[in-house]
């Protein structure tokens, strides 16, 4: 492999060490608040649940074949949720941040004295912010008759899966990331970055129900983010990612260097190619990774369970339907298309699992049968028409959890040749008055562009579920392709997918998907390892508009000469 089964050898440090005594102190902690917390004329605790994350981490940040830093962090979290009241109505599913979920940070050297602290800390806290959150919902929102409730009693879940072995020297994954990064330099080139991710250790999950749950936690992430600028000022940024469970899993060094020098290239024929020079409308193909990143965007938000937090200042039963993408029982793909999402379809992914955040067993979904959304993927917060769970809720240690799909497969009724796609998106050109068609292979990563600087996508504020294409390409009934840069999407909708004409070959790929928030907020190696299979897509009518550049954004200095 790539000489980094050392890494996963190395000696076991201190943040994960044995710690039977764990599941004890926090049922302990448990009992005694369920008896104990209480305030005068406050609704009941009726559930209770602790998450404790702890990990050796290892963060590695390359430049120009030089190292930035190389660290181990060890880190431990308590995670709380306090839910008060009944499951028909508590204070959970609220707007603002005093919602009854906490977490803190844990000591490296824990001990049981310094978790039953923390624990009683932190559930003391939560507890009043719970019952002050759901005086506050109470006021201002009336449920509706056709409200499903906010949460779900599923009975106690026991499981133990182990513990992922925790590393302590990062010097395997620094050469490598030195090695890449070195590949990717050059005078041309502004930014030639490389961020290594590896993290091992457990997640435990109790609660009040007598859940009892241990899964192990392993990843490791590879970032190589590359930036440049063309002559008339534009910014030009392309990214590569790899995200496996252990190291000795990555490609070998020479592999992962080859494929940097790849990056490094595209980037350099992006820099050289055409700006987009007018309107395009007309049809679009989607191939390989851009069309997987197609779905991630467009399609994934509307498989997503978890009903949106009810708006700060609700009044008269509004349930801010308007921010809720979900499209239950309605067509978000052609006839006789499925897709099914299954969280251990690929069991040696890093983004795999067999319990949830919630210590819920993982199930299979079939999300999409005949193009129509049938099934959604759930947590214990119910939604009207749809049992409460099947297994996926992700989220943060101490939040609140939402649904995630992770492993997800999208099958078209047929599968064409990509020569095929081509002759068919030519012929709907035609119609359009034009004589070729545009091919994108590759979208930008929002992260990316906001570490290269500072630029802030995201899909709503843009109005669009698409950020800027990176490879996108003129294609000629002749077979000629002209490459293009400076285009961005308009206006996006989700019914795009409806127009999908044709499907082409299948591909699969990972991203990282953010825990809350907005892809623009994850840091290079941040997320939820996720992965998905799509086919390459022909949509019938797609907007492009050309970006405008600044000349003066070209630097002054030409660059250093490198060794």
């Amino acid at each position: 492999m790539i000489g980094l089964v050392t890494l996963s050898t190395a000696l076991a440090a201190d943040a994960t060490t044995d710690t039977d005594w764990l599941g004890d102190v926090l049922e302990a902690e448990l009992t005694r608040s369920i008896e104990q917390l209480s305030l005068p004329d406050a609704p009941e605790l009726y559930h209770l649940r602790y998450q404790t994350m702890r990990l050796d981490q290892v963060d590695v940040h390359a430049s120009m074949g030089s190292v930035v830093r190389s660290n181990v962090i060890p880190q431990g979290l308590l995670g709380v949720e306090v839910r008060v009241g009944t499951p028909e109505l508590d204070n959970t599913g609220f707007g603002g941040w005093q919602d009854g979920f906490g977490r803190s940070g844990l000591p490296a050297h824990l001990t049981p004295e310094a978790l039953a602290t923390a624990a009683w800390r932190l559930t003391d806290s939560a507890y009043k912010e719970a019952v002050e959150q759901r005086a506050r919902k109470v006021a201002q929102w009336t449920p509706p008759d056709t409200h499903p409730g906010d949460y779900t009693l599923t009975g106690p879940v026991v499981a133990d899966l182990g513990s992922a072995s925790a590393h302590s020297d990062p010097g395997p994954l620094t050469q490598l990331a030195t090695a890449i990064s070195g590949a990717l330099a050059g005078p041309e080139l502004m930014l030639a970055d490389v961020y290594v991710g590896h993290e091992a250790g457990d997640l435990r999950i109790v609660d009040s129900e007598g859940t009892d749950v241990r899964t192990p936690v392993q990843e490791t992430t590879v970032r190589a983010v590359v930036m440049a600028r063309a002559s008339d000022g534009a910014l030009v940024t392309d990214q590569r990612l790899w995200t496996v469970r252990d190291p000795s899993d990555l490609p070998s060094e020479a592999q992962m260097v080859a494929q940097a020098g790849q990056l490094r290239a595209d980037l350099l024929a992006t820099v050289a190619a055409t700006p987009m020079a007018e309107e395009y409308v007309g049809p679009v193909i989607f191939e390989g990774e851009a069309a997987r990143t197609l779905f991630r965007y467009v399609l994934i938000p509307q498989l997503q369970g978890t009903p949106p937090e009810i708006p700060f200042d609700s009044f008269f039963g509004d349930l801010g339907d308007d921010q809720d993408p979900v499209r239950l029982g309605r067509r978000v793909l052609p006839d006789e298309w499925t897709a099914a999402d299954d969280p251990q379809r690929a069991p040696s992914h890093p983004g795999s699992y067999t319990h949830d955040m919630e210590g819920t067993p993982a199930s299979a979904v079939q999300l999409i049968t005949d193009g129509i959304v049938r099934d959604l993927a759930m947590t214990r917060v119910p939604r009207r028409g749809l049992g409460p769970t099947n297994g996926h809720a992700r989220g943060m240690v101490g939040t609140r959890q939402t649904a995630r799909v992770t492993q997800l497969q999208v099958q078209p009724d047929r599968h064409r040749s990509r020569r095929a796609l081509r002759r068919k998106a030519l012929r709907v050109a035609r119609d359009y008055g034009r004589d070729h068609v545009l091919v994108v292979r590759r979208l930008q990563e929002p992260s990316m562009l906001r570490l290269a600087d500072g630029t802030w996508f995201d899909a709503v504020d843009e109005g669009t579920a698409l950020p800027p294409p990176v490879a996108v390409y003129r294609v000629r009934a002749d077979g000629s392709e002209e490459r293009l840069r400076g285009a961005r999407f308009a206006a996006v909708q989700r019914w795009i997918l409806r127009d999908i004409l044709s499907a082409g070959p299948q591909s699969e790929g990972s991203f990282m998907a953010p825990l809350r928030g907005s892809y623009a907020s994850l840091s290079p190696t941040e997320g939820v390892a996720s992965w998905l299979s799509a086919p390459d897509v022909l949509v019938g009518e797609v907007e492009l508009v050309p970006t405008s550049a600044d000349p003066r954004d070209v630097p002054v200095l030409t660059a250093p000469p490198l060794p």
